[in-house]
């Protein structure tokens, strides 16, 4: 166990994505990362829990598996989102993803690139100094926890020690907060997709409602700037 796990930590920030797999018929793919100050993450995964009482939902939360009858669950965790001060989330979001260059850029391998997606994704949420992060990963495969160890190392290495970055890797269904995650990564890619026949209206519902809280398109990119739900959005150039 490195030393960082010892250290209570300052942040947590939970990570999924959307659309990864190289040939799984999208042509984008997004990786999204939900930051959480640690001390409340407890009191927001009791206030998710109520929230699953209230509306009589006890199945994993899961964007491919939305319930059209639990409209009224999804706006309310939108709206617990919303209100929490100490929630951000950042989409990163690949577009033109079959123009993407494996053997030039990635060792050949689909799956680096994943993780470079995800360092820039993290990375600028490890803006202040002298605190502890965890990473909080969605379980792939059995070399996923090598391959979150050495992320956590890259970004360590990348920040030159200011500040102190673990990660771990864990299912899906034992995180309320990768959940949620899972959800904003969703609505970004099933609203920026052009090659869908966009016909769910529990999907619909849930992106129109999470725009108009959030005053703004779920499709386009933010400026730079936008700390409470920030979307980049950048395209490989044609060899």
């Amino acid at each position: 166990m490195s030393p960082t796990n010892k250290i209570a930590a300052d942040y947590k920030i939970f990570c999924d994505e959307s659309c990864h797999q190289e040939h799984d018929g999208s042509d984008l793919m997004v990786f999204g990362a939900l930051k959480c100050s640690a001390q409340d993450v407890e009191r927001l995964i009791r206030s998710i829990k109520d929230l699953r009482q209230a509306h009589n939902y006890h199945t994993e939360i899961k964007w491919t598996k939305l319930i059209a009858k639990q409209a009224p669950f999804y706006r309310a965790l939108i709206d617990l989102f919303i209100q929490s001060d100490c929630l951000a989330f950042k989409a990163t979001v690949v577009l033109n993803k079959h123009l993407l260059d494996h053997q030039q850029y990635n060792a050949g391998s689909h799956n680096t690139f994943y993780y470079k997606m995800a360092f820039y994704a993290l990375r600028d949420f490890l803006k202040e100094q002298g605190k502890v992060y965890r990473l909080y990963l969605d379980y792939m495969d059995t070399q996923g926890a090598a391959k979150a160890s050495k992320l956590a190392e890259v970004l360590n290495t990348n920040m030159r020690g200011q500040v102190s970055v673990a990660a771990h890797c864990i299912r899906s269904h034992e995180s309320q907060l990768i959940q949620l995650c899972d959800l904003f990564c969703g609505a970004v890619a099933y609203a920026t997709r052009t090659d869908l026949n966009k016909t769910s209206a529990a999907k619909n519902e849930v992106i129109a409602y999470l725009g108009e809280r959030l005053q703004r398109s779920l499709s386009i990119g933010t400026p730079p700037w936008e700390e409470k739900f920030n979307i980049f959005q950048f395209s490989p150039r044609k060899a």
